[in-house]
């Protein structure tokens, strides 16, 4: 019989001899993986030094994945898989075996072993489709740049031990039963999961939902054609939430309006699916792109980002400025690469059938292939109705319109340069949480917000002078486009609360602003005593 486990030092040679070892899988095929080249890098980045292998390990998307399918092919194809754990500390089969026997007699402990654990890989009994759930730690966060708002907390039972890794369930894409926007849907829900309280489907089950309402577009499985965007909207309905589509230009002012969206939800842990186009580009000696091919459509699940410039970058000639213009990179589950891979806005222009795109790059074909962004796909709760761009339009025109107005004048001494926005999705919890513990706010308002009744998910937009904080507009989430979804302002610069107040009560205002949003933001600031 089979032994239950073996431990055995980390390098990329050994997790590749076990995945063929363990798979259907040819040595050429899986050297030929995307996916090995991205988690050489990955593992060594996170530090993985030993792995355990653990035999005869049931993973429940692939059982089911094998009920819907595999178990009715002609050929034999076990039900079985392999789960390779990695640990960044050293320690050989002997004393893990002396650990499950005598616990309380052997020096590597269950305490030690959380300490360094890193997660792990399932590996499929298939003949292509080998990687199956992953869950691995995440980068570092290098300085507070790189940002996972997505990750949970997921619990592994090795052998009686109790072990934990935070981070963001990934697999590689099965193209018998699941498509690639079936496995970014899948790492999706892993996230609105736990956030909205849903059932998380198996890809199987994403991808029979997907087609439940287009009987007649092909078959379901095997599915070769993949999801369209309204199949996917489709199976983001099965689970109870409501998608909404963010359709994605080519201008920079597209750029702008992936970043904002891309960071205002995940701020509030919801992650999202991005469409592309994938391009293969032949580069010249002088790095411009000199022939560009198309080689399809791609769909990725969003589940990070790194906040790698150091200024954020001024919107279109009027200078708006938003924190999540400071986004350099994205953090994406590709189904064809690995968990948390990069997808960089290099500022690299192509031309493609007369169009000029601004791309991203990505880590296929050695970084020879770039994206260039088509769609959002944003899974929301019901009761979230009022969309980002409603509440970015609004915070614009305050911001410009009036605000820097006052500023030009000089009515704002101690607002040397423009003000930073920092707009995004968050709940009540959050911003009780945050109020509590700011120390900018006086007794006053601390207690009016702490005690104020207020909805479940709002949108928030920080105003910074420079690092400190001036400002926070408040937005019901919940409210309907028609209705007045400005909840309050709370104020952290005297002067600038001052200015502000004294500066809306100018009556040519109220008929400038009335019938717009941020008509509401000065009529708060109206109704303000001066003190």
């Amino acid at each position: 019989m089979e032994q239950s486990f073996e431990v055995c030092p980390y390098s990329i040679d050994e997790f590749k001899r076990i995945l063929v070892k363990h798979s259907k899988a040819s040595p050429y095929l899986v050297e030929q993986k995307l996916h090995i080249e991205y988690f050489e890098q990955y593992f060594q980045d996170i530090g993985a030094q030993t792995l355990l292998i653990e035999h005869h390990y049931i993973d429940r998307d692939f059982l089911e994945d094998f009920a819907a399918y595999y178990a009715r092919c002609f050929p034999s194809y076990s039900r079985q898989c392999v789960r390779i754990h990695l640990f960044n500390n050293t320690f050989v089969a002997d004393e893990f075996e002396q650990l499950l026997a005598h616990p309380n007699d052997s020096s590597l402990t269950e305490k030690l072993l959380r300490q360094h654990y890193l997660g792990f890989v399932v590996v499929k009994p298939l003949p292509q489709t080998v990687i199956g759930r992953t869950c691995v730690a995440t980068y570092l966060d290098d300085s507070n740049r790189r940002h996972f708002p997505i990750t949970r907390r997921y619990t592994v039972n090795l052998f009686g031990l109790s072990l934990e890794v935070k981070t963001l369930a990934f697999q590689e894409q099965d193209q018998v039963t699941a498509a690639c926007a079936t496995s970014a849907l899948w790492t999706v829900f892993q996230g609105t999961g736990m956030q909205f309280q849903h059932a998380i489907p198996s890809p199987v089950e994403i991808t029979k939902r997907a087609f439940s309402s287009f009987p007649i577009a092909t078959r379901a499985l095997p599915n070769v054609d993949g999801l369209t965007p309204e199949m996917m909207a489709q199976a983001i309905r099965d689970v109870g939430l409501e998608p909404v589509l963010v359709s994605l230009g080519n201008s920079l002012e597209q750029v702008h309006a992936h970043q904002s969206h891309v960071y205002a939800y995940l701020r509030c842990g919801i992650p999202l699916v991005l469409g592309f186009g994938l391009l293969t580009v032949s580069m010249g000696s002088n790095n411009a792109p000199t022939g560009v091919e198309l080689r399809g459509n791609h769909a990725v699940a969003v589940t990070g980002y790194s906040l790698g410039h150091s200024n954020p970058v001024p919107y279109s000639q009027l200078g708006f400025l938003l924190k999540a213009s400071r986004i350099n990179k994205l953090y994406v589950h590709d189904d064809q690469v690995g968990p948390f891979a990069r997808m960089e806005f290099d500022k690299v222009q192509i031309l493609y059938q007369t169009a000029l795109y601004n791309s991203m790059s990505t880590s296929w074909g050695g970084g020879t292939c770039k994206a260039v962004p088509n769609l959002l796909l944003i899974p929301l709760y019901h009761k979230i109705r009022i969309p980002f761009q409603l509440v970015h339009d609004a915070v614009f025109r305050f911001d410009h319109s009036f605000i820097e107005q006052l500023r030009s004048q000089g009515k704002l001494p101690s607002v040397s340069q423009r003000l930073e926005w920092d707009i995004y999705l968050t709940t009540i919890n959050v911003l009780k949480d945050d109020v509590f513990a700011d120390t900018l706010l006086n007794e006053k308002q601390r207690l009016e917000i702490l005690l104020r009744s207020l909805p479940r998910f709002l949108w928030r937009a920080t105003a910074f002078v420079g690092n400190t904080k001036a400002l926070d507009l408040l937005f019901d989430a919940t409210d309907v486009a028609q209705g007045q979804f400005f909840v309050q302002a709370i104020e952290y610069n005297d002067e600038v609360s001052t200015v502000l107040r004294e500066a809306s009560k100018e009556p040519s205002l109220a008929q400038t602003f009335q019938t717009e949003a941020e008509g509401k933001i000065i009529e708060w600031f109206r109704d303000q005593p001066i003190s």
